[in-house]
């Protein structure tokens, strides 16, 4: 990401935690993220199954803060995946079939071999870790060490797996 990008990306995630789409910009707008009791990403962990090309993505209220969650289908749990649309969750043969909706579950599902999952959470963080680097180096006003400390702390991105 460039330095644009991750300033555009901060400030449509300091829009969202604010409830606005528009509002202050600037220290304003980040200084107002930094307040948040917690710091939110709507949207989450899109799932996408290569061999279906079936495609899942996080319900309202599961959003990228939660992407440990999915340590639970490691235990055999469902993790909450959200809702509008509400995923489904089912487990069989070493593997986790999720449908993008509850409600339409009759269709193809996403597989995920249970016995790789920890190996795609493994990048997931690193990815997230390759973000909270970006957000230090780039991010404006100065902000940067504080803003990545928020994310690590609020996301739990660089505690092990």
């Amino acid at each position: 990401m460039s330095r644009d990008e991750v300033g555009s990306a901060l400030a449509a995630i300091a829009q969202y935690n604010n409830g606005q789409e528009t509002g202050p910009d600037g220290p304003a707008l980040l200084g107002a993220l930094l307040e948040q009791e917690m710091i939110i990403a709507a949207g989450g962990l899109r799932v996408r199954d290569t061999a279906t090309g079936v495609r899942v993505e996080a319900g309202c209220c599961f959003g990228l803060e939660n992407w440990r969650d999915w340590q639970d289908v490691l235990e055999g749990r469902t993790p909450y995946l959200g809702h509008t649309p509400s995923p489904r969750l089912e487990f069989g043969d070493g593997v986790a079939r999720l449908w993008p909706d509850a409600e339409s579950a009759d269709g193809p599902a996403c597989e995920i071999r249970i016995a790789e999952l920890p190996a795609l959470l493994l990048v997931v963080r690193r990815d997230l870790l390759g973000f909270l680097e970006l957000v230090r180096r780039w991010a404006p006003y100065g902000m940067g060490e504080e803003l990545a400390a928020r994310f690590d702390e609020d996301f739990h991105i660089s505690a092990p797996l």
